[in-house]
């Protein structure tokens, strides 16, 4: 692929994205590490909860007594970032998640969707590639063939998956 081509210069990568808060929030936190304005991530199983009246970047309460749990077994997330600073330099940087995947509660819920909200239940493993804002060395650099190789078993049937974003 030619060096000035759209996404040439994407970086394959993994990472641990942090349990406990939402999905977005962890997210937006790994970007921030790696100072990324797009990744195309692979996620696969992260157990999840859904806790009802707790704010995006409160963490879970130590003691669950109430919230439903569940498991993400695969998903495929494209995440870009968008705004940057305003004109008095506060930071207005957000994210947005868009992807697909296969998922279960472990409740019987008439509505299986994933809610936006949808919290990481501990710390998820992820691959991925990633286009740096300030370009250099990755530590966390791995093989293009290791995140590829997962690609194929997780689209295999696709009647399984189901869209998100966040």
């Amino acid at each position: 692929m030619s060096a000035d081509r759209p996404g040439a210069s994407a970086e394959p990568f993994h990472d641990i994205l942090d349990g406990y808060f939402t999905l977005k929030e962890s997210v937006r936190q790994m970007m921030a590490r790696h100072d990324f304005t797009w990744a195309w991530l692979v996620l696969c199983h992260a157990p999840v909860m859904e806790i009802e009246g707790l704010d995006p970047d409160a963490p879970v309460p130590l003691h669950l007594r109430e919230g439903v749990a569940g498991v993400i077994d695969s998903m495929l997330l494209t995440v870009t970032r968008t705004g940057g600073s305003d004109t008095g330099g506060a930071d207005t940087e957000a994210f947005t998640l868009i992807g697909t995947g296969d998922w279960r509660w472990l409740d019987d819920r008439a509505e299986a969707a994933l809610p936006p909200d949808i919290r990481l239940g501990e710390p998820a493993y992820l691959t991925g590639f990633g286009l740096s804002a300030t370009p250099g060395p990755n530590p966390k650099r791995i093989p293009a063939s290791e995140v590829l190789a997962q690609v194929p078993a997780l689209v295999a049937d696709t009647r399984r998956l189901r869209p998100f974003s966040a």
